[in-house]
């Protein structure tokens, strides 16, 4: 005989099973950052702090995630910021190396570079200020009451 379906545990296992892949990802993506950015701190602190906020996560208990989808915005924009910093500076040492093997005077191409580590730093704060957010989000949930 076949056992009758189960009502309330299909609604119950969807949330988890997506809290479970944020906390997954951010602990992956965390380490990633954080490897790539060894020698900056703003990107190792970046990393650093997405890590333990996917690991306070995945030791959260039964406790559900309350805003989920801002939290994963979060890590999305922490992400995107990086990757921005990581695409800009590859743009800007092609654009120095053009700039310099047309002859322009090093001056010159400091001076045309400025912009660009301006937009680099506004970047890495941004990432900082996001994983940070997903930290401070993975700590009250971690901390917070289960709600039974």
């Amino acid at each position: 005989m076949s056992e009758p379906p189960a009502t309330g545990n299909a609604p119950a296992s969807a949330p988890k099973g997506r809290d479970d892949r944020l906390a997954l990802a951010a602990i992956l993506l965390g380490a990633g950052i954080a490897l790539l950015g060894l020698r900056s701190p703003f990107s190792l602190s970046t990393g650093m702090a997405i890590g333990l906020a996917g690991a306070l996560l995945a030791v959260r208990g039964e406790r559900p995630v309350p805003a989920p989808r801002l939290m994963a915005a979060a890590l999305v924009l922490a992400v995107l910021a990086v990757c921005g910093v990581v695409l800009l500076g590859f743009y800007e040492e092609w654009e120095v190396g053009q700039r310099l093997s047309e002859g322009a005077a090093p001056g010159y191409v400091t001076s045309l570079m400025r912009p660009y580590a301006r937009v680099v730093a506004a970047l890495r704060s941004g990432a900082l200020f996001c994983a940070l957010s997903f930290l401070l989000g993975a700590t009250v949930t971690r901390l917070g009451s289960s709600g039974k």
